[in-house]
């Protein structure tokens, strides 16, 4: 069945850097722990050369049924790897022939049993703990929730902003790997009530230095308009039958603080026919 499957492979493609039986596939990388897999028939394109449709080349595995082999490992690993795979049944063969034409039926209609490099996601397959390993590198790391007594609410952010989230309860964080498909906690996030205590009364503290350096501002005031001042911190004053009003709140109406020389106009724009206008100083900004 194999050497069929060659047979009908090399008729069918005529550039190929390798076509033969038994012919291995570097799969390195993969939640399988296979550093390599031997197709039972496959076709190679060469690497300047690849298939807008099936990628790096074609495998088509006939024996599947008689070896007990794991399809979805196998697939998982090849289309990792950039190939598509083809699982062939007896049905697809003669005497004396690989019936492809059922091989391409089976890919225009995205049958169970073809898998395009092009469209098809790699099957999910549960890793080892061997391989889980490999993304857990700190003694906080770990795959199950450290604080399953939390009733965590998830918001994202955390310490790194590199897609992780925090619970806003206990603080704890968390991340996809996206390799594995699965959540990485880590539990050196983890605020005790006491250290949330801590850091409330810390962020209420920084509270009151703010408010206090507030109360402490000198105004330096800035012309804006006769009679009209600003200051940096958005503070207004205006001198008023011969008193001087200030105003602390940016966005207080201060009506007899505006003026018509649009150079100290804080202006206030509305929609007319074919321009805006300020209804301060009448200065007009064409559309």
């Amino acid at each position: 069945m194999k050497s069929l499957a060659v047979s009908a492979l090399r008729q069918r493609f005529d550039q190929y850097t390798r076509c033969g039986p038994e012919l291995t596939v570097d799969v390195p990388n993969t939640p399988t722990l296979t550093d390599s897999r031997r197709a039972d028939a496959l076709v190679e394109f060469p690497a300047d050369d690849t298939n807008d449709y099936l990628g790096r080349g074609l495998i088509v595995e006939v024996q599947y049924a008689n070896e007990n082999k794991d399809l979805d490992a196998v697939t998982h690993d090849y289309l990792s790897a950039g190939y598509s795979v083809y699982w062939a049944s007896p049905d697809d063969f003669t005497n004396d022939r690989f019936r492809i034409e059922e091989m391409v039926v089976a890919f225009d209609k995205r049958a169970d049993t073809a898998f395009a490099a092009s469209w098809a996601d790699p099957p999910e397959v549960d890793p080892p703990e061997e391989y889980l390993e490999r993304f857990v590198n700190g003694d906080s790391l770990t795959f199950s929730d450290p604080n399953p007594d939390c009733d965590h609410t998830w918001k994202y952010g955390g310490s790194d902003l590199h897609d992780r989230d925090f619970c806003k309860h206990c603080r704890l964080e968390r991340w996809k790997e996206r390799a594995v498909d699965a959540y990485i906690y880590d539990e050196s996030t983890i605020k005790t009530s006491s250290d949330l205590a801590d850091r409330a009364a810390q962020a209420a503290f920084e509270q009151r230095e703010k408010e206090e350096k507030k109360e402490d501002h000198q105004h330096v005031w800035e012309p804006r308009g006769e009679n009209r001042y600003r200051c940096r911190c958005g503070a207004r004053l205006k001198e008023h039958n011969g008193e001087e009003v200030i105003s602390n709140d940016p966005f207080e109406d201060f009506s007899e603080m505006t003026t018509t020389d649009p150079q100290y106009c804080d202006h206030i724009w509305e929609r007319e026919d074919g321009c805006m206008k300020c209804i301060s100083c009448g200065l007009e900004d064409p559309l």
